[in-house]
C-alpha cells in the first residue's frame, strides 16, 4: 500500500479485465473510424451500406456495455469493496488504473444513478471521482449500504 500524490492510499491492486473487453473497447471505435472515413469517400449504395453499418455497430457496442451479460462479468461486489475502514472503488474503464481507496468517513457525498456513481470527498472543492458501472441504481445503492454500513451511508449526502 502506498500514498498517491493526492493523499489517497492505493493498494497497488488493479482489477483484471478480460482480453475480449480490451478488443471491444479499442476495436469498435477503430472500426467506426474506418467506416466513417470509408463513408466520406464512398458513393451511392456503398455510402448507404457503410452508414447503416456504422449506426448498427454503435447501437450494438453501447447495447453490450449496458447489457446484463456485461454486468455479470463485472459484479458489483468486485467493483466496490470494503477493506477495514476503507472503501475501495475500482475503475471499470481506464485500463491499468489504480482503484480509489478512501476512508469511509472522508466521503462527503455520493451521487448515483443508472450505470453511474460519483464519489465526492470534500465539500466545496470539487474533489470527486466518477465511476461508470454496468449496474442499476438500486444495485449500486444496496452495495454502498453494505460497504459503508447504515450509519455511514446516512452520514453521507446522497445525490447532491
Amino acid at each position: 500500500m502506498y500514498l498517491l500524490s493526492n493523499g489517497i492510499e492505493s493498494t497497488g491492486k488493479v482489477m483484471q479485465r478480460k482480453p475480449i473487453d480490451k478488443a471491444l473497447f479499442f476495436g469498435a471505435p477503430a472500426l467506426l473510424l474506418a467506416l466513417f472515413i470509408f463513408n466520406i469517400n464512398a458513393d451511392g449504395e456503398l455510402k448507404l451500406a457503410s452508414t447503416i453499418g456504422s449506426v448498427g455497430l454503435c447501437i450494438g457496442f453501447f447495447s453490450y456495455l449496458r447489457s446484463r451479460r456485461f454486468g455479470i462479468k463485472y459484479p458489483i461486489e468486485k467493483l466496490i469493496e470494503k477493506d477495514g475502514d476503507f472503501a475501495v472503488f475500482h475503475f471499470l474503464h481506464g485500463f491499468d488504473r489504480q482503484p480509489l481507496r478512501v476512508n469511509a468517513n472522508t466521503i462527503y457525498a455520493l451521487n448515483f444513478s443508472h450505470h453511474y456513481l460519483g464519489v465526492i470527498l470534500e465539500s466545496g472543492n470539487g474533489k470527486g471521482f466518477d465511476f461508470h458501472y454496468p449496474h442499476k441504481e438500486a444495485v449500486i445503492k444496496a452495495r454502498l449500504l453494505e460497504v459503508l454500513g447504515e450509519d455511514g451511508f446516512n452520514n453521507v449526502k446522497v445525490n447532491v
